[in-house]
This record gives C-alpha cells, structure tokens and sequence, in this order.
C-alpha cells in the first residue's frame, strides 16, 4: 500500500506542517492530511507545490509499504 513519505521528507529540514502551508500557501488542513498520513487523495498541483518547496521531485512524497515507523507483530 503507498503511504506520504511528506514528514520524513521535511522533518530532517526543519519543516513543519504550518510553515510548509505558509510557504506553499496551501491550506493547513491539506498539508497536515499529507503530512499525517490521514490523506488517502492529493492533486497533481498539490504534490507539485509541496515537491518544489522541498527540493524533491513529486514522487519523492510517495513511499510504498508500511510506515518505517510501525512494527508488524
């Protein structure tokens, strides 16, 4: 299953949701569902926007599996 790879991506660079929102000027709402995992749709121009702000290519911000975070028991 793909998951947002956004927080791993920015957290290293001192980003949080708030200021890549003010950076972006997307609404907070749609980069804190991206950035938590909530999000299950992002636009082409949404990804686009949080990719350039980062550095990174588009689809940098998708990862697939599980998050490297969680442990299956």
């Amino acid at each position: 299953m793909a998951r947002w790879r956004l927080r791993e991506i920015a957290e290293p660079e001192r980003w949080t949701a708030r200021k890549l929102a003010i950076a972006t000027g997307l609404a907070y709402n749609t980069v804190w569902g991206i950035w938590t995992g909530k999000s299950k749709r992002a636009d082409l121009e949404t990804l686009s926007t949080l990719a350039a702000a980062l550095n990174v290519h588009p689809r940098d911000l998708i990862g697939n599996g599980e998050d490297p975070g969680e442990t299956e028991e």
